[in-house]
């Protein structure tokens, strides 16, 4: 198995997840950008409508489109953003030489998760944290670290 097999392995289930929580999301802001195009106020706000969505980025993305159209370009959105992490993740690991990763797995801890696994000289701590919020979507940050092992 190599080690993008690997990692797309560990992953699985926090990008299922993700994938899931970021359409509802998105179904959930499109659906209160609606509401308030279609309210009783005289003039809608372009600042207030990008509240609405979370940001400019995601007003784009709602402004205009099908509900269909839109869980589209979400879930490419998605994906890249888990292809990134991906190659930062193995971008590390093969700063340091590492080429083959033994199987891990991700264990949640509070507000992410945590993946630990010894390879040669190395201990490899992989540390995903989890934010998200009533108008920000769901996200993640992920953290390598690649030290000697002792």
């Amino acid at each position: 198995m190599t080690m993008q097999d690997q990692i797309n392995k560990a992953f699985a289930d926090i990008d299922a997840q993700t994938m899931a929580d970021t359409l509802a999301w998105a179904e959930g802001r499109n659906d209160a950008l609606d509401a308030y195009i279609k309210s009783d106020e005289k003039y809608c706000s372009y600042h207030a409508a990008m509240n609405i969505c979370g940001s400019k980025k995601w007003y784009d993305v709602f402004s205009g489109r099908s509900l269909k159209n839109i869980k589209i370009m979400v879930a490419k959105i998605v994906e890249d953003n888990i292809a990134k992490r991906n190659a930062r993740i193995e971008k590390a690991l093969t700063k340091k030489g590492i080429t083959e990763i033994p199987e891990f797995a991700n264990v949640f801890r509070g507000n992410g998760f945590e993946g630990s696994f010894k390879v040669g000289n190395y201990f490899v701590e992989i540390n995903t944290i989890v934010a998200e919020g009533c108008i920000q979507s769901r996200h993640t940050r992920t953290l390598v670290k690649v030290r000697e092992a002792a």
